[in-house]
Formats: C-alpha cells, structure tokens, sequence
C-alpha cells in the first residue's frame, strides 16, 4: 500500500535526485568532483533556496512538499547547466554557443530531456503528497460544500441502463471563485451478470490540479461522496512522456548505431 510505497520508494528517489546532476556532468573515469561540479553551484543555490521558500510559505504542510520541490528543481536546473556547459555559451558568446547548442547530439539532447521529465515527475509526485485534500461527507442533493478552495454544488442523481449494466449517475458542479470550472458526473454502476458493483469517477483535469470525485451509496436520506483536489497531479505523466521521449531520442542517436553495429562485426 501507500505507506510501504513512500518507505521504499522515496529515500531511492532522493539519493538518486541528488547524485544525477553531478552525475551526469562528470567525466567518464577522470573525474574530479569538486572542480566538476562547481558549476553547479548556482544550481544548487537556487534549488535551495527554492526549497526554503516553499517551506516558509505552506502553513501546516509536510516537510515533503519543500524537500521534492528542491529536488526538482535541482534536476531540472542540473539538467540545463549541463546543457550551458556544453554549448559553452559563456565562453564563446551567444551566437557561437548556439550554434554548438543545435548540433548537441541526440543523445545529448535525450539525456537531458530525460533528466527534466524526471525532474516534473518528481515535482506532481511531492505535490501530490504533501497537498493533496480528501473529503468524504453524505450530501443531500442540492446541498453545497467547500473542499480546498472549491465549491461543490450536488445537483442531483439520474438513472442510467448501459447494455450491460445500470447506474447511478451523479452532476456536481465544481466552482472556483464563483466561477464554473467542471462538471463531474460520477456513477455507481451495477452489472447484473457478474452481480457486482463498480464505481466510476468524476475526472476533470488541468495543469494545476486534477478534481477527482466518487460516488457512493445512498444512506441516511443522502449519499456518501468522496472528493479528492490533487495539486499538479498531471504533472507526473507529462514528466514520464518527456522521459520516455528522451530516452527515444537518444535511441536514435547515429553514434549509438554504428557503435552497436561494430560490435556486431567483432562477433
């Protein structure tokens, strides 16, 4: 479940948040750290300082939200200042750096593509985590309700007949400063056949958060509805297809090719 997943999962994600940009600006098997990594130093700076500021503004939050966000931002900052360092920009002028910034090799261009997808990844998950809001209540329809800054209006319950099912179909009205923002129809399905019930969820998505309501059953002259608001949730598929973008990318990456089809020939 979710606690074992956080125990597991997360102290391996820090330790490799904070080893891949020093990583990947190192020299390969003549690398000394401190010189290498010192242009990170902005980087990490701002990454920090980032950190601290998230800390200072949340009021009550978990200490996970500024921690993840550091991170993120670390990767992703990382991630460019690698880029800079290889285009050299600063040392050969703007014009010049370009040019050597477009001719980067595919591989180059994947790696960080890769790095930033993690980047974003890392940043839903820790919003998620640490700001995610949960309400569970048994409404009347027509009955309102506030949840993260979001007014939820229940406006009522129809009848549904699927082809191989029936359903309660739920219509509530989300609002953000009186102004309408979604319309979620969750259901309460029931499939005769298999004699088994399903709950279907009310979904509306944006950049910054995902409205996630269930629908559950009928008591006490109401029914039960869970609210989820998760900050940024869309956040960690973008970072996935970035990554999975990258990591094609860098497929394609002519060097790699020939270096496969030479080793081939030894064979």
């Amino acid at each position: 479940g979710a606690p074992f997943f956080e125990i597991a999962f997360t102290p391996f994600m820090v330790v490799l948040a904070i080893f891949l940009p020093l990583g990947a600006i190192l020299p390969w098997k003549r690398a000394q750290i401190l010189r290498a990594g010192s242009p990170l130093i902005g980087a990490l700076s701002l990454s920090v300082a980032i950190g601290l500021l998230i800390w200072s503004l949340q009021t009550g939050g978990r200490i996970l939200a500024p921690i993840g966000l550091a991170l993120s931002a670390w990767v992703i900052l990382g991630s460019l200042t690698d880029l800079l360092m290889r285009c050299r920009m600063i040392d050969i002028g703007f014009s010049a750096g370009l040019r050597r910034l477009i001719n980067l090799t595919r591989a180059d261009w994947g790696k960080t593509f890769a790095h930033i997808g993690l980047g974003l990844t890392i940043f839903g998950i820790s919003a998620i985590t640490a700001w995610e809001t949960e309400d569970i209540r048994v409404a009347k329809i027509g009955e309102e309700f506030e949840v993260s800054g979001y007014t939820f209006i229940f406006e009522d319950v129809s009848k549904i007949n699927g082809k191989n099912y029936t359903s309660d179909m739920g219509t509530i009205n989300a609002f953000k400063n009186n102004k309408l923002v979604a319309i979620l129809k969750p259901e309460k399905r029931f499939y005769p056949v298999q004699r088994m019930p399903t709950t279907e969820a009310g979904i509306n998505s944006s950049l910054k958060r995902d409205l996630y309501i269930a629908l559950g059953d009928f008591q006490d002259n109401g029914w039960t509805i869970r609210t989820y608001v998760k900050p940024y949730a869309v956040w960690i598929w973008i970072g996935c297809l970035i990554m999975a973008f990258g990591g094609l990318l860098s497929m394609t990456d002519r060097r790699l090719r020939f270096a496969s089809t030479i080793r081939l020939k030894q064979k």
